[in-house]
């Protein structure tokens, strides 16, 4: 006689349909929960705009000249011209105006938003930062001394502007931190005000 056992398929368990469904839906909203919590990849608006498209101030200026890492523009509201950059496309573009002797530091790379005034020798650095839930993102903003150190020994004839883009959140969770940069008079704008980019154009266009 075989010993081999003769499954019978009545008595095989199944998982019940609405079983699985439901382990499915529980999967699927915890992945949408944990998507729209941090900073990460939720900085989008209804859109799919990010927090650094949303205020960009691409839809304020006209491009009198474009380059290959930069372009020559004029602020709608004022006829004095800039350069407009960012990224690694500011160190690209002003390639010949580098401190060979300067080593590259960390966080000191890629600014958000650049705007180069040549005829003042200013260059105005905007970096960005969106947060809507609580963590260590106000340490973020502790760091403007050693970047204006930083850029200033990188591009030694020009004079560095370091400027905050903030969004809300930064006003009620990093008070000490707004604080200290009112203290150490670094300019900072809130990218979530109505008159956000009217602001922070005015004070670019108006810094001598």
């Amino acid at each position: 006689m075989s010993s081999k056992k003769t499954i019978n398929h009545q008595e095989v368990v199944k998982q019940p349909k609405h079983k699985s469904i439901k382990i499915k839906k529980l999967i699927l909203n915890k992945s949408i929960i944990n998507k729209g919590t941090g900073a990460g990849g939720s900085n989008t608006n209804k859109n799919g705009l990010t927090y650094e498209e949303i205020t960009d101030l691409d839809d304020r200026i006209t491009i009198i000249e474009k380059n290959k890492f930069s372009n020559k523009i004029k602020f709608d509201c004022n006829e004095k011209l800039f350069i407009k950059t960012k990224q690694a496309n500011l160190f690209k573009c002003m390639k010949d105006k580098i401190n060979p002797n300067i080593k590259k530091a960390h966080g000191c790379k890629n600014p958000d938003e650049c705007y180069i005034d040549e005829e003042f020798k200013n260059i105005f650095i905007i970096e960005k930062k969106f947060q809507k839930c609580s963590g260590s993102v106000c340490e973020k903003i502790q760091t403007p001394d050693f970047k204006l150190w930083q850029y200033s020994r990188t591009f030694p004839s020009y004079n560095i502007i370091y400027i905050y883009c903030l969004s809300e959140w930064f006003k009620e969770k990093c008070k000490a931190e707004i604080e200290y940069l009112d203290f150490k008079n670094i300019k900072y704008f809130w990218g979530n005000s109505d008159t956000y980019k009217d602001d922070i154009i005015k004070f670019i266009i108006n810094y001598k």
